[in-house]
């Protein structure tokens, strides 16, 4: 099965799919009404949750997801938070999961993250991935901005690439340094960007300023339908999980992890670097033990 076809781009392609598997069927014709009325609740459901909603069986589920040309109902509920995160407020996010049991919510969650974690193996031997681990490397300068919920994952980028390589900076959203960012050389700079729902316009804007300057921008986002796909020079695409009141970015942040390890392997004299700043940690009695 290709995945390039199962990216749905927005709510009339998902009713487009659910009437057509509807058709196939009593059983997925009940099935595609339900999803079709409930789509924002979905995302919150387990397979047996959503079953037992309907009065069919979990196989029934999973085999009309199939049909709709996804591997099964997990793999679909990724894709369909991508089209629906726009709209899932904090408001309504916590008055769908207020209705529901905590195994439930859980076990949703859980299982999205397992299977957000598994797309890494294949994204951190794509040639995109190596890409972005030379220009993490070789770039003279390489700064980090972000903005709203998105900046939360670069303290903990920063505060592992500060200490591989020198010239790293973090730009806080309206600092000096953010707004000043275009004085800089753009041959000698890489932004490095995380961009995920709801997409904040402010930083948009910026990168696509940036862009239209000449500088090199590389993101980390949700989709390839994300806006900041057309301002990057390379997208590295890693799924969340919005089915809890705030987004869950443990997979982008284990992203950045394998980032870091990947930097450090390509980065010349890095043991010398590392025992420099252990040793400044051992004279300055950084650690408890």
């Amino acid at each position: 099965m290709d995945k390039k076809v199962k990216e749905i781009r927005d709510k009339k392609e998902l009713f487009d799919r659910l009437m057509v598997a509807g058709k196939t069927s009593e059983v997925n014709q009940e099935i595609a009404m339900y999803i079709e009325k409930n789509y924002n609740s979905i995302v919150f459901m387990t397979a047996d949750k959503i079953s037992s909603e309907i009065g069919v069986s979990q196989g029934s589920v999973s085999r009309f997801c199939i049909k709709m040309g996804y591997y099964g109902y997990n793999d679909f509920l990724r894709y369909l938070q991508k089209i629906i995160s726009s709209e899932m407020t904090i408001l309504k996010r916590h008055s769908i999961i207020d209705k529901e049991g905590d195994n439930d919510r859980n076990l949703n969650i859980l299982n999205q993250e397992i299977n957000n974690l598994k797309e890494l193996q294949g994204l951190s031997q794509s040639k995109e991935y190596q890409s972005v681990v030379h220009l993490l490397v070789k770039t003279n300068k390489v700064f980090l901005m972000s903005n709203r919920m998105s900046a939360t994952l670069l303290p903990y980028m920063y505060y592992i690439l500060s200490r591989l390589r020198t010239n790293v900076f973090e730009l806080a959203y309206g600092t000096p340094a953010w707004e000043n960012i275009e004085l800089e050389a753009p041959e000698e700079c890489l932004i490095f960007t995380t961009v995920f729902p709801r997409y904040s316009r402010s930083l948009l804007e910026k990168m696509k300023k940036l862009r239209e300057k000449g500088f090199n921008i590389v993101a980390i986002t949700d989709s390839r339908l994300s806006p900041i796909v057309n301002y990057s020079q390379f997208s590295l695409i890693s799924p969340i999980t919005i089915s809890s009141v705030f987004d869950v970015y443990s997979t982008p942040l284990t992203l950045i992890n394998l980032l870091m390890r990947d930097v450090s392997r390509n980065i010349p004299n890095i043991d010398h670097r590392l025992n420099k700043l252990e040793k400044i940690n051992e004279n300055e009695h950084s650690f408890w033990i």
